[in-house]
């Protein structure tokens, strides 16, 4: 379309005042910057203060990657649902990228992983009546029952083990539930991330219910999330550079930390990691 532009107004400019091609040349341009703009829809599942449907402008991913597109003419729909589902609508080309993964081996088999939206920090949450003290493998939590939420990463050796029964894993839809189970004791840990956590165990449980919870200051992963766009789709690599470059303008601009600062950049009580970079 923009050459299109410049070749109708060269083969047509002599016979028009030089101030209309000005104008004509500015509307052309308009359009076809109107004319490569998009809606993109994008599923994504429920993780407040991250992301959820209750949430001011739908949370601080949400509000990350919008602006992130539209300083590239595009505008997103987000479309929320359980994130396993979420992942497999994306799968099978249902949406124009799939929010907000880590980005793991098995999943870059499939997907285009974008630069980082932010970084998280994975905690074990356990009762205080049962502590989980010094661990350095997990081969050492053999002996724990722990809770896990259906369609998380948590890391590729978690699941390794958990699948030759060295672990014992027992998954769940939500994380309120696998909190349910710890105070309850059907489970002894419960791996999330401490920003996440917090939010819920606030928003959804009782000051009692929550002093009976802690964590340990031990990370189980450090691991940044991204948004993914399918390989199979024709469209993907140019809407990957695309997000990539409103991203870093975003950044650039001051408007990424503005977002982020929102829920604060939050230490680690153990040691230096922030949640959001």
């Amino acid at each position: 379309m923009f050459i299109v532009c410049f070749f109708v107004l060269n083969l047509f400019g002599n016979y028009f005042k030089e101030e209309s091609v000005r104008v004509a040349l500015l509307l052309c341009l308009l359009l076809s910057t109107f004319a490569q703009s998009k809606q993109l829809k994008i599923s994504i599942g429920e993780y407040p203060p991250f992301a959820s449907q209750e949430a001011q402008q739908q949370g601080i991913v949400p509000q990350v990657i919008r602006a992130a597109f539209e300083t590239q003419g595009h505008t997103v729909q987000f479309e929320f649902m359980p994130w396993g589902r979420s992942f497999a609508s994306s799968l099978k080309g249902n949406y124009d990228a799939a929010a907000f993964w880590f980005c793991a081996p098995e999943r870059q088999k499939d997907f285009y992983c974008s630069d980082p939206l932010h970084y998280e920090v994975i905690h074990f949450y356990f009762h205080k009546r049962k502590p989980l003290h010094d661990w350095q493998s997990l081969l050492e939590l053999s002996n724990f029952n722990i809770g896990a939420t259906t369609g998380y990463s948590y890391s590729e050796e978690f699941w390794q083990l958990a699948q030759r029964g060295v672990l014992n894993v027992d998954t769940v839809t939500t994380d309120s539930q696998n909190f349910k189970k710890l105070l309850k004791d059907r489970i002894d840990l419960f791996p999330m991330a401490t920003i996440p956590a917090k939010h819920l165990l606030k928003e959804h449980f009782s000051a009692q219910e929550i002093e009976q919870i802690d964590f340990h200051p031990k990370p189980l992963m450090i691991e940044s999330s991204h948004l993914l766009f399918l390989k199979q789709s024709k469209e993907s690599k140019q809407l990957l550079e695309t997000f990539n470059l409103g991203l870093t303008a975003i950044k650039e601009s001051g408007k990424y930390q503005t977002i982020l600062n929102s829920v604060g950049a939050v230490k680690s009580p153990s040691a230096e990691h922030i949640f959001l970079k």
